[in-house]
């Protein structure tokens, strides 16, 4: 039987139709010359496949933790599979009641050694202790993790952590005081990328609020902007399993993304895109007359209304354009 030029085009239309589109989707990171490739796999199953190569040890000398003023914060240690970390947590309310709680991913490097400042007064213009959360009258824990503070392990920059958070998790939710059902996770800068790669890899928690997160390690790292020795092999796949960009699609919960418009990385508008296409619930906010710290303060203090107002079942927080336009303002 002969078969038509036209009836065959449109088989093969068909067939291509019928198998979808395999191109790979690629984020751009503008001004860096780097592109991600967004992972058709989750964030736990790569890392499932993979083991991460740790070539150097920090921090080793660290471990000078400060003892926090008795009510405001106590010094506990909290199970993890590689053993028991340091944290700071808010003293138990006694009030018989179960209360929401956040865990702050505080920014920088090194843990919790020789930083008062968790209960310091701060300057407004950089806040970086997360006091928001329990001046609000919030459970509040600050964790420490792997190869920090004398805890064990090594530091995986960006890659055990987020096991030790969940573990973090785990611990909070067994508190008679804490709303299992009512757990966020915050955090800044370091602390920040930390939660969007806690959002890809657990949907234990309630939401997600991340500030200013890098979304590519790799072009951080060359970009010259570390202010520690990059302790992994340095491979694309190493790389990879580190920046939140590629896993953008294992979100589950929601979780946003905050920065001040002065340290934006633009590469989120493509990151926004793409979790648009895919209906993931994952919102960029950009602060225009904000800096990397000045939307510190101001952000965590809604944040920690919202936690306050969202009581329902589900989560319900959400954050206008109204809300940000406050912020704005008072920048």
């Amino acid at each position: 039987m002969r078969i038509s030029k036209l009836s065959l085009l449109a088989a093969v239309l068909f067939s291509v139709s019928a198998c979808g589109d395999d191109t790979p989707e690629v984020i751009a990171i503008p001004d860096t010359g780097h592109q991600v490739t967004v992972s058709k796999n989750s964030l736990r199953d790569a890392r499932s496949e993979f083991s991460t190569q740790i070539i150097q040890t920090s921090f080793t000398d660290s471990g000078n933790i400060e003892t926090p003023p008795d009510d405001i914060y106590k010094l506990i240690h909290y199970p993890t599979k590689l053993g028991d970390m340091a944290a700071y947590v808010t003293p138990a309310p006694k009030d018989g009641k179960r209360h929401p709680a956040v865990i702050w991913v505080h920014g920088g490097y090194g843990g919790l050694s020789d930083s008062d400042y968790f209960w310091e007064p701060q300057d407004r213009d950089n806040d970086q202790s997360g006091s928001a959360f329990r001046k609000a009258g919030l459970v509040e824990m600050i964790p420490s993790f792997r190869g920090e503070d004398k805890n064990p392990g090594k530091y995986e920059m960006f890659y055990g952590e987020v096991e030790d958070i969940e573990a973090a998790f785990d611990w909070l939710a067994q508190q008679p005081y804490v709303d299992p059902q009512r757990i966020y996770l915050a955090g800044h800068s370091t602390g920040g990328t930390r939660v969007l790669l806690t959002s890809e890899y657990s949907s234990k928690f309630r939401a997600y609020f991340s500030l200013g997160a890098v979304p590519d390690l790799k072009a951080r790292v060359e970009g010259g902007q570390m202010m520690v020795p990059v302790p992994f092999e340095k491979t694309d796949q190493e790389y990879r399993l580190r920046s939140p960009a590629t896993f953008i699609t294992s979100i589950q919960k929601p979780t946003w993304y905050f920065e001040g418009g002065n340290d934006y990385w633009s590469a989120f508008d493509n990151i926004a895109q793409v979790a648009k296409k895919h209906k993931v619930p994952f919102s960029v906010k950009k602060i225009p007359n904000g800096d990397h710290f000045t939307i510190i303060a101001p952000v965590t203090e809604m944040i920690a209304q919202k936690i306050l107002q969202d009581t329902g079942e589900e989560c319900n927080i959400t954050f206008s354009d109204a809300d940000i336009a406050r912020i704005d303002d008072e920048l």
